[in-house]
């Protein structure tokens, strides 16, 4: 199964960058703390910055926010130069990176912040997933995806990364169960019906497909994958009208 290119956009915007001595994760319009297993080892490489670096990885952050992405890299990879162990800097970039397609690059960068956190906080590891559901690498996001669960049990994103994953490996029953976890933990989480449909969709359910992207639309009407939703939506709804009138056909004939 190759990722969509939709599917490629809604990753890259599930997990918002990390900031300085605070860490959120964003869903939708819901947010929910994570905070690392390894206080300490964080905490200080926040405290050792200087005031430079400091400015830098923050010039860096709000560019990224703002959709700058390419401008952004140049803020991270100087922070790195200066402060090597500074995990937040790796993770944004890997985001930055995943952004722009450079998906092997942004591995490394996410693998780098698991490195440096002693496989300790959550948001690296769900980047990990985010870049091997994009590389196909199903079987091993899976692992990666399950050790950010570990850490952050209640992640309505790590739950959705973890059904993409399910998707990609074709167990569906699991990715329909994960992705109604995901929704249970954020039920205004657009993008999860929206992956909802794509599992109703392989599992031939074209009614449920339709009031899955009946209920991301109404959650989400005007952003960059709404077009794509309308679009599915009417490709179904046709597909169901002509199956209906090819069962009225087969009852009228002798």
């Amino acid at each position: 199964m190759k990722v969509s290119a939709f599917t490629c956009f809604v990753m890259t915007l599930l997990i918002s960058p990390t900031t300085c001595l605070a860490q959120s994760e964003f869903v939708g319009k819901t947010k929910t703390a994570t905070p690392p297993k390894n206080d300490y080892v964080v905490s200080v490489a926040d405290l050792r910055m200087t005031k430079k670096v400091r400015a830098a990885f923050d010039k860096g952050t709000a560019r990224l926010k703002k959709g700058d992405t390419a401008g952004s890299i140049v803020y991270f990879e100087h922070v790195i130069a200066e402060q090597p162990g500074f995990y937040r800097a790796h993770y944004n970039l890997g985001l930055a990176q995943l952004k722009l397609g450079r998906t092997v690059e942004a591995q490394e960068s996410f693998q780098r912040a698991v490195d440096l956190t002693g496989g300790g906080y959550a948001p690296p590891q769900f980047g990990m997933g985010m870049a091997l559901c994009q590389l196909g690498e199903f079987a091993q996001a899976e692992v990666a995806l399950q050790r950010g669960l570990d850490l952050d049990p209640n992640s309505a994103n790590g739950k959705y990364f973890m059904a993409l994953a399910q998707l990609g490996l074709n167990r569906l029953l699991e990715a329909e169960r994960s992705i109604q976890q995901a929704l249970l933990r954020s039920p205004n989480f657009p993008q999860a019906y929206f992956l909802l449909a794509r599992i109703h969709q392989r599992e031939n359910n074209s009614p449920a497909v339709v009031e899955d992207l009946r209920a991301y639309l109404k959650l989400d009407p005007h952003s960059q994958g709404s077009e794509q939703a309308r679009a599915f939506l009417a490709q179904t709804r046709q597909m169901i009208s002509q199956r209906s009138g090819s069962a009225i056909v087969g009852t009228l004939r002798p």
